[in-house]
């Protein structure tokens, strides 16, 4: 059963239109913003039995990124990344975007764009000079105008729920000078302006949407909302997002203990002051491993902080392979078409959802605990 949108904010919780809590519990599925622009897969698997299958293991959202330069493209997707898909041949980027956002709606779940980069390619080095929502190559009128686009493309979709405004903020080289964005200074780098104006902006075109803002230093770091906290134009609408791996965590023995701690110093403060929901927007680990020698120790950790908090969530990744993924100018990392992802939950060849594992315990990390007429499950 599709959620009751709008969603809006009740001190920490997210809410639907009933003031019931909703905990966001989901998966990135990403490709559009990587060199074909395209979501990943839709060669192997139609895209509504895909939906399907990510709506029947009981996630209700999917975090969708996209790029700039995505929306920007007029010439048909290569047939050979839509063979899945041959409705879709002749489409252009934006158009197969639409249509997979169709078809995730389709099926009740939650679609959340996420601007993940300016120009196409793989994310994130701080060498790649898409750290900021401005570079040498897009201006920040750009990324204004094409978040203005995508909120007036979906206004009509209501399960279009929530914008992702910025991937993970961090420096950049821009005009040959190495650059960082900041969080209150106020000068053109201060990305809680752009996330107040950009906001803002999406919310002029469409009222109902949540506005989901990510912390400093790779979305690992939120303290500037202490003193430059967003406000926008419409109540109620804000949300903080963080990103967490193990290698965010210079300890590789940190106890739960001092993990909840890093975790709510530079973050979770926002629960547990009531202040506003916060989302993990990306959290994930190598599936095929079960003793992962630098994630074991984390993801013990970062499970039971989701429980013990009850935050919200957004695992990476769906994909069980990669796409063509070349690196942004300056960048150093890309991916193979076809390689494999080794933090995708699905099997190679799209058909189904492997690692028994992980899924059984993201599914007892999707029942709200607590928040307005919630009854408690315990698993």
């Amino acid at each position: 059963m599709a959620i009751a949108t709008p969603l809006s904010t009740s001190g920490r919780f997210i809410v639907d239109k009933t003031g019931t809590r909703v905990r966001l519990a989901g998966v990135n599925w990403y490709g559009a913003s990587e060199d074909t622009g395209v979501p990943g897969g839709l060669d192997r698997i139609d895209r509504g039995t895909l939906a399907g299958l990510i709506a029947a293991q009981g996630f209700n959202s999917v975090r969708l990124p996209f790029s700039v330069w995505m929306t920007r493209q007029t010439a048909p997707v290569p047939q050979s990344a839509l063979t899945a898909n041959p409705d879709l041949f002749g489409k252009n980027p934006l158009e197969v975007f639409d249509a997979c956002v169709k078809a995730l709606t389709d099926k009740g779940l939650i679609v959340i764009p996420n601007c993940h980069l300016l120009d196409f390619g793989w994310c994130c080095k701080e060498d790649d000079t898409n750290g900021l929502w401005f570079n040498d190559r897009f201006t920040a009128q750009n990324f204004t105008d094409t978040w203005t686009a995508m909120a007036t493309r979906y206004k009509s979709n209501p399960l279009v729920a929530a914008m992702d405004i910025k991937n993970e903020p961090r420096p950049a080289v821009i005009g040959g000078k190495a650059v960082g964005p900041n969080w209150g200074k106020g000068d053109k780098f201060d990305i809680a302006p752009m996330y107040t104006a950009v906001g803002n902006a999406i919310l002029h075109v469409d009222p109902q949407v949540l506005i989901i803002c990510e912390g400093l230093g790779f979305a690992a770091d939120l303290t500037g909302v202490h003193t430059h906290p967003i406000k926008l134009s419409q109540p109620n609408k804000v949300v903080y997002s963080m990103h967490d791996y193990h290698w965010f965590h210079t300890d590789a023995n940190q106890t739960p203990a001092a993990y909840a701690a890093a975790m709510n110093q530079k973050g979770g403060f926002l629960l547990t002051g009531n202040i506003a929901p916060l989302w993990i927007g990306e959290f994930g680990r190598i599936c095929a491993d079960s003793a992962t020698e630098g994630a074991k120790p984390w993801w013990g950790n970062i499970t039971a902080w989701l429980a013990q908090e009850d935050v919200d969530w957004c695992w990476w990744a769906l994909n069980p392979i990669h796409g063509q993924a070349s690196p942004p100018p300056g960048g150093s990392l890309s991916h193979a078409g076809g390689t494999t992802e080794s933090f995708g939950l699905l099997t190679q060849d799209w058909s189904g959802m492997g690692f028994p594992g992980i899924v059984t315990r993201l599914k007892q990390l999707m029942h709200p605990q607590s928040g307005p007429h919630v009854v408690a499950h315990h698993p």
